[in-house]
């Protein structure tokens, strides 16, 4: 009986810690897109780097509209 306590318990904190893991890199995106990029991108135009801003801009773009359809 002990011993399918200790598996139960070693089951219950492997998934908890895979669920922390996969929130902790859902809200490491989210801002990193919300916050990060547009500042980057601000941080380039005002720079007067626009060569560099405008595609990484097109990428950002992308990527917030298309990942989402294929479920990245």
């Amino acid at each position: 009986m002990l011993t399918l306590f200790i598996i139960g318990m070693v089951v219950l904190v492997v998934k908890l810690v895979a669920l922390a893991l996969s929130v902790t890199w859902g809200l490491t995106k989210t801002i990193l897109f919300g916050v990060g990029l547009p500042i980057i991108l601000a941080a380039l135009f005002i720079a007067g780097l626009t060569a560099f801003a405008v595609p990484l801009l097109i990428l950002a773009l992308l990527g917030v509209f298309l990942l989402p359809l294929f479920g990245i």
